[in-house]
């Protein structure tokens, strides 16, 4: 159905940022109203199981450890304990941290219990996606977990997650932010294999569908496809009008989605506010800005909404077919396997042994 266009106004290229604005965009927030079209999830209120200051002790601390009893068969990394660490170095001076969540173990594994056997985690907003490298590639794909222990490396290599950690940081560009401390939520979500293909980012603008952008950096010949791009833009048109507009509870977000292999089903994967951390990728916020001021013009070659963006040549500036998605973000495996039942300090020694004794060589 057509839509109403807002009466012509200037706006300033990021919309005005509440707290409440960001917090609609977790899931706890939206999954309510829209579980029927997302992955099934669970959301755990690390709190709520009295075991967040553990938690944050664990995640913000500077050991490789992870908690006690969250094991599985195929973890790289192990669980401390005084033994392994007295063992590793008589030198050493104290023993290996210890850290204990027996609550949220048993909130994960009944969750992967739940989902058939496998989950992938996020927290409050973000995705540990640049530390998917870490755990072994076998019959499922990133961020593929069977057991706590995969949860927690995981959240423990990530960068990314910082950002749900750290008020300052999750609520920057908030005109009411507050150094206060945050509900952290732990979110597992049913694993399903998604094609990169066909995952879309949408920017709304005041009410506005702007424009869809390919989420994965790589070429793709169908993608080129005239009436592939009608199909795509006219379901996820649709999708908005009928699913979020209306519903979800803002004027200003980006929502990121799934298109099944015919593009005419959608599955709704998360929602972001619009700001300058949520990467715009084939747009800028300027171009996106100035789409939505052209939008609101009289003219008669004013463009149809939503503009898409694919990466539309093998030679385009942000392919990436033969780089690692988050290569920064990895280290050898040789690293990972040293690291194993020492300390820090240990580690660095051994290390620095290591590389020594291979120039050697």
């Amino acid at each position: 159905m057509p839509i109403a266009l807002p009466i012509p106004t200037s706006h300033p290229i990021f919309p005005s940022l509440t707290r409440d604005d960001v917090d609609s965009t977790r899931i706890s927030a939206w999954y309510r109203n829209f579980q029927y079209l997302t992955i099934p999830s669970t959301i755990i209120d690390i709190a709520s199981l009295g075991e967040w200051p553990a938690f944050f002790e664990w995640i913000d601390s500077d050991s490789i450890f992870l908690p006690d009893e969250s094991e599985g068969s195929h973890s790289t990394f192990r669980h401390a304990s005084p033994a392994a660490s007295d063992s590793s170095s008589s030198s050493s001076s104290s023993s290996a941290p210890v850290y204990r969540l027996p609550k949220l173990n048993g909130a994960i594994r009944a969750a992967i219990n739940k989902y058939g056997g496998a989950v992938f985690p996020k927290l409050n907003w973000t995705s540990p996606k640049d530390s998917a490298f870490i755990l072994p590639q076998g019959s499922g794909g990133p961020l593929y977990c069977t057991t706590p222990a995969d949860v927690y490396l995981l959240l423990k290599s990530s960068d990314f997650i910082a950002h749900d950690l750290d008020p300052i940081t999750a609520y920057e560009d908030c005109s009411d932010a507050e150094n206060e401390r945050l509900r952290v939520e732990l979110v597992l979500r049913k694993y399903v294999e998604i094609h990169p293909a066909r995952e879309m980012r949408c920017f709304v603008r005041d009410s506005v569908l702007l424009g869809v952008s390919q989420r994965d950096t790589n070429y793709y010949e169908y993608l080129q496809q005239k009436e592939t791009q009608i199909a795509l833009c006219d379901t996820i048109r649709a999708f908005w009008e009928d699913e979020l507009r209306g519903t979800y509870p803002g004027r200003d977000y980006i929502f990121d989605i799934c298109l099944s292999s015919d593009y005419r089903d959608v599955t709704l994967i998360d929602i972001n506010a619009y700001r300058p951390s949520t990467d715009p990728l084939l747009f800028t916020y300027l171009e996106l800005h100035e789409v939505l001021e052209t939008s609101q013009t009289s003219s008669t070659d004013r463009p149809r909404l939503p503009i898409l963006r694919v990466i539309d040549s093998r030679a385009h500036p942000d392919a990436n077919r033969n780089a690692p998605t988050y290569g920064s973000s990895m280290m050898p495996m040789e690293m990972v396997e040293m690291s194993q039942g020492r300390s820090m300090v240990d580690f660095r020694e051994a290390w620095d042994e290591a590389i020594a004794a291979g120039m050697r060589d």
